[in-house]
């Protein structure tokens, strides 16, 4: 913002120049402006101009490439699309808790009893339940649910700030979230690791090794071994 002190008109604050020309562009929040500032400033607010003279302004660029938005408010539909689809390289960081219930909804969606992986954990859901789910579940780049430091009352609960990632869901609407912690997270941005591909991995062979667990320890029927065998064909290709 910039202060507008001039001698004919009210006192008041308006948006920055470069604002003005991003359609995207939405009041920051604390916990928004609490992000951007783990970064260097000469990561923050970085401005992509496009062919038709609109300019977008990326709340973090990494030296890598990696492009990460800090999304609070509710973002439509198309708009989620049409970043995916601007840049070449980015993740989404949300806030778990703008919502009252989407903190309790998000870990009711767990089911102790199908882990998927204990270290890292890894656990399946289905991402059509639960508001938050719901909300990034079509997302086609990786999604981390920012719920800050676990509380007595949790369903699960960590001993640092943890992130729960979800992976690009498949067409049968099977989601996996796998917890990453928030230091190392921001420390692979940080130092330019390939992260994401990374965790792509360790989610897509910790399935794998799992669907071949569970032809071997049991029978599968029908539809059952239909599907198990047509998800592991999947994975290895």
């Amino acid at each position: 913002m910039t202060a507008k002190c001039g001698e004919h008109r009210v006192h008041h604050w308006a948006h920055r120049a470069t604002r003005r020309c991003d359609r995207w562009w939405e009041p920051e929040t604390e916990w928004h402006r609490a992000w951007k500032n783990l970064f260097p400033e000469d990561w923050q607010e970085i401005i992509h101009p496009t062919e038709s003279g609109e300019k977008h302004i990326a709340d973090v660029k990494t030296e890598s490439g990696v492009v990460l938005e800090f999304q609070h408010s509710c973002l439509r539909e198309d708009e989620r699309k049409a970043r995916e689809k601007f840049y070449p390289k980015m993740v989404w960081v949300v806030n778990g808790r703008r919502r009252k219930l989407d903190k309790k909804q998000f870990f009711a969606c767990f089911d102790a009893r199908r882990v998927v992986n204990s270290e890292p954990r890894i656990v399946p859901v289905l991402w059509k339940e639960g508001a938050l789910l719901r909300d990034w579940g079509g997302s086609r780049v990786p999604v981390y649910f920012d719920f800050r430091d676990s509380e007595p009352e949790d369903a699960v609960r960590f001993d640092a700030p943890t992130l729960w990632r979800l992976n690009p869901c498949d067409p049968n609407g099977k989601a996996y979230l796998a917890a990453v912690p928030k230091a190392g997270f921001l420390r692979a941005h940080l130092n330019g690791e390939p992260f994401e591909e990374t965790c792509r991995e360790v989610v897509e062979r910790a399935v794998a090794d799992c669907l071949q667990q569970a032809l071997r320890s049991r029978p599968l029927i029908g539809f059952e071994r239909y599907m198990a065998r047509r998800q592991l064909k999947r994975r290895r290709f």
